[in-house]
């Protein structure tokens, strides 16, 4: 980690780290979290990353820093981790278009980490990489208010973890309530939980909601506004859930895959009142396939199988265009019988990031407009520092196109930054690694920067 020339970084930008611990203490957002929403254009921006872990929690890795401007930026890194003695502050300077890569464990030794960066302007953002998979979560730039996931697993060989971060100055007080296929539960140890300020803290689902394969979770949050992600091992892999502060009647999961000795399901907790009945057309080369649905009872959870599914071909990447009769919490859960990674439904956005943080490069990458109104996309492709080409895109209302198509070659993706921007938020960016079977982990997009 490099750390010279620390004090000149942090003369210019304590202040500014001050300030964004003030202004967290009284910012409390109830909408979905942006990862990186802050504009190239920010005075100053933060970022909240939390939920890796050490390697005997599962979910070691690394935290990429991305430079999307033109104009360098420094960073500071305040790193926090439970079980750890204290937390450790490191900084570094992030030229035009660079990147930097943080490993939570080389700062101090702890369980679970989670990191505060605070940075001199906007455009920047952040990937939480588990080595060991390529599983991903973005960074976040702020606490929210109300947090959902699902799909979330405790049966044997499963771990379902909340690793819960308090970005502000002044401790922060929740509940967890999950959803199963037998109904809601609000544990007494998972009511009225506190976090310190600037401090992580962890919650092991499985003590209370024992050997349940498909179950979602509710972070109510009583005073303050807090960062969430789930840590799901899944038998022989790991994965971040990053989950959503938004519930949604409608989306898309574009690459699903259906490759013969893989998993994929739709996962859905219904945290309302009302019954849920949930129907996923299923797009697939030129096969008809009938639509599948569910009914979701109230504060509950239901799987919709895609793979392995009679009536569904295995015919490469499945597209999901999914609707619901009540706002529900949707997951996609890919893997293979030895265990499923889960990535949470995306919302449209009017910038959206897709960066190479492993090196492996993409298997298929695709962006979507999420509106019935066509629209055009700009796009900036960055690779060795510096911007290798530009152009235009239109997008049909409800189209999806194939980003190797729209720069040339699939093979320029590989250890790029992709910068996609339009007038209104409707762009949804996919992407999946290179694996066999193929299509069983998704790369995660980075909203704004």
């Amino acid at each position: 980690m490099r750390r010279s020339g620390l004090p000149l970084v942090v003369a210019i930008v304590a202040g500014l780290a001050l300030a964004g611990v003030l202004s967290a203490k009284g910012s409390v957002e109830n909408s979905a979290p942006h990862p990186g929403a802050t504009g190239p254009s920010a005075k100053s921006s933060a970022l909240y990353c939390t939920g890796l872990t050490n390697a005997k929690g599962g979910l070691r890795g690394f935290v990429t820093f991305i430079n999307t401007t033109g104009v360098t930026r420094h960073v500071i890194v305040h790193a926090v981790a439970t079980n750890a003695v204290s937390a450790v502050a490191t900084a570094f300077t992030l030229g035009p278009y660079a990147r930097q890569v943080v490993t939570p464990t080389h700062l101090l030794v702890g369980d679970t980490y989670a990191l505060a960066a605070q940075i001199d302007g906007g455009g920047v953002s952040a990937e939480q990489v588990v080595s060991r998979y390529g599983t991903q979560a973005p960074c976040v730039n702020a606490g929210v208010t109300n947090w959902y996931g699902s799909g979330f697993d405790t049966t044997v060989g499963s771990l379902a973890t909340l690793s819960v971060y308090n970005p502000t100055a002044t401790a922060a007080v929740f509940n967890v309530t999950t959803f199963s296929p037998g109904g809601f539960l609000s544990p007494a140890p998972l009511q009225g939980v506190s976090v310190g300020p600037h401090a992580v803290a962890t919650l092991n689902l499985g003590s209370e909601i024992v050997a349940t394969q498909n179950f979602g979770a509710q972070v109510s949050v009583l005073r303050g506004s807090l960062v969430v992600v789930g840590d799901q091992v899944s038998r022989e892999t790991s994965s971040l859930n990053y989950g959503t502060a938004q519930l949604a009647r409608g989306g898309l999961f574009p690459l699903v895959t259906t490759a013969r000795g893989s998993v994929a399901q739709v996962r859905i907790a219904n945290p309302g009142p009302a019954p849920a009945v949930v129907t996923i057309k299923v797009r697939i080369g030129t096969f008809s396939v009938a639509p599948q649905a569910t009914s979701v009872a109230p504060y509950s959870s239901a799987m919709v199988s895609i793979t392995p599914n009679t009536a569904i071909p295995s015919a490469g990447e499945a597209s999901l265009l999914m609707s619901s009769t009540q706002p529900v919490n949707a997951t996609l859960a890919t893997g293979t019988t030895y265990g499923v990674n889960l990535s949470p439904l995306g919302s449209g956005v009017s910038r959206a990031i897709l960066s190479d943080v492993t090196g492996a490069g993409f298997a298929r990458a695709t962006v979507s407009n999420d509106a019935s109104a066509a629209t055009t996309m700009t796009w900036a492709l960055v690779r060795h520092g510096a911007i290798t080409s530009t152009g235009l895109t239109p997008l049909g209302a409800g189209a999806a196109v194939s980003l190797g198509q729209v720069v040339g070659g699939r093979a320029k993706l590989q250890g790029a930054t992709l910068v996609l921007t339009s007038a209104t938020p409707v762009l949804v960016v996919n992407a999946i690694l290179p694996t066999s079977p193929m299509g069983v982990t998704l790369a995660a997009p980075l909203n704004g920067g």
